[in-house]
């Protein structure tokens, strides 16, 4: 993904809710049709298939891409080449012409310029600047390449309000591949019922502050201190965390990014399209994070998960999807209640993301104390043996995590 990932000749993307009201649709009706249905669709053997497309074999003798393709590469390139500096055909494929582009892209930036070592701030900041110019930033300045991707970075530094949020354009979901009984906001004829399809003050959707913009200024002041926090030189604790949860942040839309190449049956934006459903499903499980316990989140969503029927794989898969998206997106139902449910499903290293929300107040009302505990579990599952799904190659990271935890309190 983006911490160490191996691109060829070299290049690293290295380092460094209330008990949930009445459901808006049958639980096993919508998550079995409208997303499971479709999401978990993906080709088991695709890592097979891609060994093969890799290969030919002629008599004895096995022959190998010299520059393996990877989704990461594509989106850089894309984002290089919108902002005017030529990485070349989009292949995905990272070679001298895409290393060249990174250069210039880091020395107009101000940061360390080798092509070989595109560190995740690096990428994330222009991947940010790209979903903010292509929904809608360059048709509101009205300026291309370079200068656009520069205004970006001054309404960043100045915190002024972006001219568009940095997420892809909403989408309408076309005809769906199986019978879906999709989830309707019932008419505005109380208040009650108008809150249902509209952002909550305190929670959820797209209505709060941006947490892209938050992680976009976040990496500016990461490149400013030249590089991240570590265990060593941490002077700002609350600044670590809050580098540690965009950096997650960015892994998981990586992580999921990845699936999404996999889904077969739908396409990008239907995709998009059930995961602002799913956002809408568990919105009460995201509202109740800021008031319940976690052990009472944790079963309050696991019931929703079993009364759906389908299998924890199924669901798990999903939310990484969803979490993906609601990340790109800005969405924090989608994102925050796909976090909740993989911990449900038995992915405790998830709860981290839960206690960076709730810390901070994207998403939900801000709770420090109950941060605490998602924290805690996490990282206590993760020295029982939990798989680390953050930065698992960043083997201090979790000390650095808990030495923040405490000074930040």
């Amino acid at each position: 993904m983006i911490l160490r990932l191996a691109l060829t000749l070299g290049i690293v993307f290295s380092l460094a809710a209330a008990i949930p009201q009445t459901a808006r649709a049958d639980a096993g009706e919508f998550l079995g049709g409208a997303v499971v249905g479709g999401i978990v669709g993906y080709a088991i053997g695709k890592d097979q298939q891609k060994k093969k497309s890799q290969r030919t074999t002629t008599s004895n003798r096995t022959y190998r891409s010299g520059i393996p393709s990877t989704t990461q590469g594509a989106q850089t390139q894309t984002a290089l080449n919108y902002f005017g500096y030529n990485a070349g055909r989009v292949d995905g494929q990272v070679g001298r012409g895409t290393r060249s582009a990174i250069e210039r892209y880091q020395a107009s930036m101000g940061y360390p310029v080798n092509g070989y070592d595109f560190q995740p701030y690096q990428y994330d900041f222009l991947m940010q600047a790209y979903y903010w110019a292509t929904s809608g930033g360059q048709a509101t300045t009205q300026l291309a390449g370079q200068p656009l991707l520069m205004a970006y970075r001054r309404q960043v530094q100045t915190g002024s309000a972006l001219a568009a949020a940095p997420q892809a354009p909403a989408q309408t979901a076309p005809a769906q591949p199986v019978p879906v009984a999709t989830p309707q906001a019932p008419e505005p004829e109380t208040t009650e019922t108008t809150s249902a399809s509209l952002p909550s003050l305190f929670s959820g959707g797209t209505g709060g502050p941006s947490l892209a913009n938050r992680c976009s200024g976040v990496m500016l002041q990461t490149s400013t201190n030249g590089g991240y926090t570590t265990l060593a030189n941490m002077s700002d604790p609350d600044f670590a965390l809050s580098e540690q949860f965009c950096l997650a942040r960015s892994y998981a839309m990586a992580r999921g990014e990845d699936l999404i190449q996999d889904i077969q049956g739908l396409t990008p934006e239907q995709v998009s399209a059930q995961c602002d459903s799913y956002g809408e499903m568990v919105a009460p499980q995201v509202d109740a994070l800021s008031i319940n316990s976690k052990t009472e989140a944790e079963t309050q969503m696991r019931k929703l998960a079993l009364d759906s029927g389908l299998s924890p794989q199924d669901l798990a898969a999903t939310s990484k999807v969803c979490l993906a998206i609601g990340y790109r997106q800005d969405n924090m139902d989608a994102a925050l209640g796909s976090a909740l449910m993989l911990v449900a499903m038995g992915e405790p290293a998830y709860g981290e993301l839960i206690g960076h929300h709730l810390r901070e107040g994207f998403g939900v009302q801000k709770r420090r104390d109950l941060a605490m505990q998602w924290y805690d579990a996490s990282l206590s599952a993760l020295d029982a043996g939990s798989q680390a799904v953050f930065l698992p190659s960043q083997t201090d990271r979790p000390q650095l995590l808990r030495a923040a935890m405490v000074q930040a309190q």
